[in-house]
């Protein structure tokens, strides 16, 4: 992946101490995986009520992309990813405190392997149990949901495993892969996007991975008022995929 650019895109609302910490951990990530590739952060201020300042952040070099009012996670990377075009993507989750060989596993899939067209990771909650090894789809009005969730880490296999979807929280997108699906459906409110995405990346062609050789920290869901957004979206995904994927869960 040496020599490739990659777009790293982090919305952000609030948050500030946790976003600071996520930058911390994405820059010593980044330190390992870029030698000799160019690398662009976006923190894109998703209408915090305090803005961001660029000066403030722990670490030199990051775009700020500010919106006055809160955008949907769909629209934010879009808008992101519109103004900062990249071979590569990473979207990243504020409360993600990444593994320092995380990014240079999931790119290293999508170098290596036919037809990779987004590569997600482990994601651990703070007590060690598993927040998301993959995801898969349960029967009936059961849809998606994340394999494992809670277990103990030492319960799941640490290998590399193809699924149908993974999470956006943390995942590395292949531009062309993108650039055809013309990135997130802004369809959805705040949720299921990314599993939308993975989707329709398969419908092309395109092969979904979750790499399990290293684990990250996601505290999952901490801005405020996410979780009752997800309601909406959960509608509008099942009555746009019920009986259109395969029951693995």
């Amino acid at each position: 992946m040496n020599h490739h650019d990659i777009t790293i895109i982090i919305v952000s609302k609030g948050l500030t101490a946790l976003l600071n910490q996520c930058l911390l951990n994405l820059d010593a990530a980044l330190r390992i995986f870029s030698a000799g590739c160019r690398k662009t952060i976006v923190v894109v201020d998703n209408g915090s009520a305090i803005p961001y300042r660029r000066h403030l952040f722990p670490v030199t070099g990051i775009e700020l992309l500010r919106f006055d009012r809160e955008h949907s996670f769909a629209s934010a990377n879009n808008r992101a990813a519109r103004r900062f075009p990249s071979q590569y993507y990473l979207l990243l989750n504020n409360d993600v405190l990444l593994h320092k060989d995380a990014v240079t596993a999931m790119a290293h899939v999508l170098s290596t392997i036919p037809n990779a067209g987004i590569c997600g990771t482990r994601l651990l909650f703070p007590d060690g149990t598993i927040q998301h090894c993959g995801v898969v789809f349960g029967s009936g009005k059961t849809g998606p949901y994340h394999c494992r969730r809670r277990q103990f880490e030492d319960l799941a296999p640490c290998g590399l495993k193809e699924y149908q979807a993974v999470t956006g929280a943390c995942m590395v997108v292949n531009g062309a892969l993108w650039q055809a699906l013309d990135g997130l459906s802004e369809h959805y409110p705040f949720g299921l996007e990314d599993i939308d995405f993975c989707l329709r990346a398969r419908q092309s062609g395109w092969r979904v991975f979750c790499d399990n050789s290293t684990a990250s920290l996601h505290f999952e869901s901490m801005t405020p008022g996410r979780i009752k957004k997800d309601v909406r979206s959960r509608k509008i995904f099942m009555q746009q995929w019920q009986h259109r994927y395969s029951i693995d869960g």
